[in-house]
């Protein structure tokens, strides 16, 4: 896949914690892009390091929903650079451990978070979420209904049968014949 620079018109600098500051690329399809660059200094390693994490990976890593390259004209000639996406970012921290890498790795599940709030999970289903929010109270059994049907087995005449009724329903405990 190919996308144009700075396809959302600025990249936008963010803290990940004091002293490391990350630019990220705002981006329709993927919410948000970061360089190669940008990645190695939030897992705090180098961009050696991401490439060759990215080629041990490449079954695990997939071009268009993990990174993609965009292509720039530098002096009339393409020059390929790969883009993290957001799916990416959080792929390659499962395979970069070190304690810088943990702690941006929590700044990205953070950042995720609050982009995923921003939206309504619910927006196209209504419905659904009317179903969610109902509560079912037909297959409660509260002290006040048990009582309810209890009095209602009392008028079965089968002595046998208003027994068992009322063991399914208490659970086993004795009250006696009712």
């Amino acid at each position: 896949m190919t996308v144009a620079k700075n396809e959302a018109g600025n990249l936008l600098p963010m803290t990940v914690m004091d002293g490391v500051t990350v630019n990220v690329l705002p981006n329709s399809e993927h919410e948000f892009l970061m360089s190669m660059k940008d990645v190695a200094v939030g897992y705090g390693t180098s961009e050696y390091a991401i490439r060759q994490t990215k080629i041990r990976n490449d079954r695990e890593l997939i071009e268009g929903k993990h990174f993609v390259t965009a292509v720039t004209y530098c002096h009339n000639a393409p020059h390929n650079k790969i883009l993290w996406t957001k799916r990416g970012i959080v792929r390659l921290g499962f395979f970069i451990k070190s304690e810088r890498a943990k702690l941006f790795r929590d700044w990205v599940e953070e950042l995720v978070i609050k982009v995923d709030e921003q939206r309504s999970l619910f927006e196209n289903v209504p419905t659904i979420a009317k179903r969610i929010k109902r509560k079912r109270n037909i297959n409660r059994l509260d002290r006040d209904r048990l009582i309810r049907l209890l009095a209602l087995v009392s008028r079965v005449e089968d002595n046998d049968l208003r027994i068992a009724i009322t063991n399914e329903l208490t659970g086993g405990l004795s009250y006696g014949n009712i």
